[in-house]
């Protein structure tokens, strides 16, 4: 690699090199066109360096706890904060006692919420009422009354998300908005 880049150097500075004039001064000579020197064999030399350079900030970890409220069908929290970019750690608690009260975590794609119930709906309990796809961003496992679930993601990019639960019904009443800053 080091032969190459040197005879790609004594080719440039041949190219642009001096030469005599009439009076004995030295006059640069026309260059070249960029073309016929070939910078290309050091080009992957620097990219290598450059791709092996650390990355300037280290991904942000953010821990969040959420849980349902009693025997509702609500979050504790409605509303969440989270940088673009973070490594999100969501625990989920069901503090429901009745076995007709299951919940699960999901993050979804603005305005798709029904869309994504409807889906999971049609998958049916064995799957937990969930259906993955490219409106799911991130979910939990369905949480069995006192149950604790979680799920690990990257934050998307900057807007507000809604988050639902899609036992069947839940949807409608039990959402919150994870609000992704920059």
């Amino acid at each position: 690699m080091r032969k190459l880049f040197s005879v790609a150097f004594v080719a440039a500075f041949v190219a642009i090199g001096c030469s005599k004039s009439d009076t004995g001064e030295s006059t640069p000579a026309p260059a070249s066109p960029p073309a016929t020197v070939a910078p290309t064999p050091a080009a992957p030399a620097a990219t290598a360096a450059a791709s092996a350079a650390p990355s300037a900030a280290p991904v942000q970890k953010v821990e969040l706890q959420i849980a349902s409220v009693g025997n509702t069908m609500t979050f504790d929290k409605t509303k969440l904060t989270v940088p673009t970019g973070a490594q999100v750690h969501v625990t989920f608690k069901s503090n429901s006692s009745q076995d007709v009260l299951m919940h699960n975590w999901v993050l979804v794609n603005p305005g798709k919420e029904a869309a994504v119930a409807a889906a999971g709906l049609a998958k049916g309990a064995d799957a937990g009422y969930l259906a993955p796809g490219p409106d799911v961003l991130a979910s939990t496992e369905m949480a069995k009354p006192g149950g604790t679930v979680e799920t690990t993601f990257t934050a998307p990019a900057p807007g507000n998300y809604p988050y639902i639960c899609t036992f069947p019904g839940h949807y409608i009443m039990m959402k919150g908005v994870l609000t992704v800053t920059p």
